[in-house]
């Protein structure tokens, strides 16, 4: 489709994501940066440039989301920590296309769903959840490998992640993602996001099972520590040696008792843990199709010792949906009602 102009887009929230997204934003050329809403009294009035680390971009952020819900523009970016669905819903009736990270990847629970459709259909608009996992390495990539199978029998996703320097903030890493209590604390208090984990990725789950034409009909979930054998410094603290320095989330999706889709999750705040896993990458996502014939896909960055790809991948598949998600018909959209994300017009052509 040729358009005249190039889509405005406001990035709401300025944390890791939204800061790789609005410099994604301002070297697109068929995107231009509307608005950004931020939380904290620190960022208002700052140019979303400085916020980005990049040149001024001339848009002042703010944290007026009145004011920006009465913006001319044709999508949000939303990309809070956690989600809000009023506010979703008021991003969408305001007549805003939505992509966020936030999971939504595929919503099954019909009072969410009937929301989320009835917004987008008062504003005329499309809602999309996106990123790297959920978004693309537990649901989007397992569907495309199991082009080369003649027999499934069971997906199994991989991600395994370094946090060690990622949060500077005490309250995510100790509070939010429940490093630094001692075994027995962690297991009768299990990390505040481990809810909304649960949620994405049996989204993710349901999703893939669609596109394979079946449904899942159990869950199940199991999490596991590993404990810090000496003190461990880390940009938010020190973990306490005895203290949990790793986490494993297991989720398993049955069919009649067998499992069939499995995700695993593995973060790790150093490499003096036990149990020590033997995962080495800084950020990894692996997907395993068991079947006829079984295939594995590897996802890692290349020359990396840090996170940040992972960061930069979340952002920009995002981004790369921005506009089949604003040529959609009004509705809720997964990745089966999408065309695949293209990075049309970033090719680094020689001049």
């Amino acid at each position: 489709m040729t358009r005249s102009r190039p889509l405005r887009v406001i990035q709401w929230a300025t944390g890791s994501i939204g800061r790789y997204a609005i410099r994604a934003i301002a070297e697109a050329p068929d995107l231009e940066l509307a608005g950004v809403w931020v939380h904290g009294e620190s960022k208002d009035g700052v140019d979303a440039g400085t916020i980005a680390g990049i040149a001024p971009l001339g848009v002042k952020a703010t944290r007026d989301k009145r004011a920006l819900l009465a913006l001319d523009a044709d999508c949000v970016l939303y990309a809070p920590l956690l989600a809000d669905v009023d506010e979703m819903c008021a991003i969408l009736e305001s007549g805003k296309n939505l992509v966020t990270p936030t999971g939504f990847s595929f919503v099954k629970d019909p009072s969410l769903a009937g929301r989320l459709e009835s917004a987008c259909r008062k504003g005329g608009v499309s809602f999309h959840g996106s990123g790297i996992h959920p978004g693309f390495a537990g649901d989007r990539l397992p569907l495309v490998l199991s082009a080369l199978c003649r027999r499934i029998d069971k997906v199994t996703v991989y991600e395994v992640c370094d946090l060690s320097q990622g949060s500077e903030s005490p309250e995510m890493v100790f509070g939010q993602l429940g490093f630094g209590m001692t075994a027995e604390d962690a297991a009768k208090n299990p990390p505040a996001l481990m809810g909304f984990m649960s949620r994405i990725f049996y989204e993710s789950m349901d999703m893939v099972a669609a596109g394979l034409g079946f449904s899942i009909e159990t869950y199940e979930h199991r999490h596991e520590f590993a404990l810090a054998t000496r003190d461990v410094p880390i940009h938010a603290g020190v973990i306490q040696k005895g203290h949990v320095a790793g986490q494993h989330f297991e989720y398993t999706g049955l069919v009649k008792g067998k499992p069939v889709i499995q995700f695993n999750t593995y973060w790790k705040m150093s490499k003096a843990i036990e149990p020590n896993w033997p995962f080495d990458a800084p950020i990894e996502y692996t997907v395993e199709v068991e079947g006829d014939p079984s295939v594995r896909c590897a996802l890692t960055p290349i020359a990396s010792k840090t996170t940040e790809p992972g960061l930069v991948w979340t952002a920009m598949n995002c981004i790369n949906a921005i506009v089949p998600v604003c040529e959609a018909s009004p509705g809720l959209k997964s990745s089966l009602d999408l065309p695949i994300p293209r990075a049309t017009g970033r090719f680094n052509l020689p001049a």
